[in-house]
């Protein structure tokens, strides 16, 4: 004859490694800590059940309870967590993307991050068939607000127009490198507006003439801030700004396959401004 805690624990849609791994997801969830009483409630199981399975995470040091009671990740998968990281770059993880985006598209295609209201290149890969060169090299930066890769980063750091101004104030003045240059706040802010609406970006000749690109941010390590951004760049005598927004729906089915469609932006709802 089962006892009750069994027939309770037969509700549990989940049960051994699937409980335990469900518990570690709800402590990552609830970053301030997390009762035993929340735990056994967030997995619908009892609470002998989810003692257990908290029991085995902080034995394995994956968990820990503090001194009030609260359960939170613990500091050895902290380490584990921070040490791939580490090992892993980003400009690393990109890599094998970055390649097959290139290969498809026949363009050469970089990933960069925002440091100081500057673009800085991390990673770079031209196309197997012979293409015009890029000037960019990895480890060199342009302003963020004449790249496709910076404009990426700003629409999601400037969201409005008191943070352009902010970002004018602190790195500007806006300076032209070419007649297509966006040379003024309103400008920069229209045109971040619109990247969030479309959940990507153009360089339309704003840095090198002859040169447009379309760039998207990579959410890799948080869901509200990109790591990065990776871009397509092509000469526009071969490669039209509408040709690079017609492959839109293919990078993003490249990017979902190597990196999951977690990491791309969701295109904001038009307001109608």
């Amino acid at each position: 004859m089962g006892t009750g805690r069994q027939e309770a624990e037969e509700t549990s849609p989940l049960t051994g490694s699937a409980r335990v791994l469900a518990v570690l997801r709800h402590l990552a969830e609830h970053p301030d800590g997390s009762r035993l009483a929340d735990v056994s409630a967030a997995l619908g199981a009892p609470k002998s059940s989810a003692h257990r399975a908290l029991g085995s995470l902080v034995q394995a040091g994956f968990a820990r309870q503090d001194a009030d009671g609260l359960y939170h990740l613990g500091f050895d998968l902290m380490r584990l967590v921070f040490g791939y990281h580490e090992a892993r770059a980003p400009s690393l993880i990109v890599g094998p993307l970055l390649r097959r985006l290139a290969d498809e598209t026949g363009e050469t295609t970089h990933y960069g991050v925002l440091v100081d209201g500057n673009i800085v290149y991390q990673a770079k890969v031209s196309p197997s068939r012979p293409t015009f060169q890029m000037s960019s090299v990895i480890g060199g930066s342009n302003p963020a607000y004449r790249t496709g890769l910076g404009k990426a980063l700003l629409m999601h750091e400037l969201t409005d127009r008191n943070d352009v101004d902010r970002y004018v104030a602190d790195h500007g003045p806006l300076e032209a490198r070419t007649p297509h240059t966006l040379r003024t706040p309103e400008a920069l802010h229209d045109a971040l507006r619109e990247g969030r609406r479309n959940g990507y970006m153009l360089d339309l000749q704003e840095n090198d003439l002859g040169i447009v690109c379309i760039a998207l941010p990579l959410f890799l390590d948080s869901p509200s801030r990109p790591t990065g951004a990776i871009s397509i760049s092509a000469v526009v005598g071969r490669t039209t700004p509408d040709d690079l927004v017609g492959w839109l729906p293919r990078i993003r089915e490249i990017v979902a396959e190597e990196l999951g469609d977690a990491v791309l932006p969701t295109p904001e709802p038009s307001t109608g401004e």
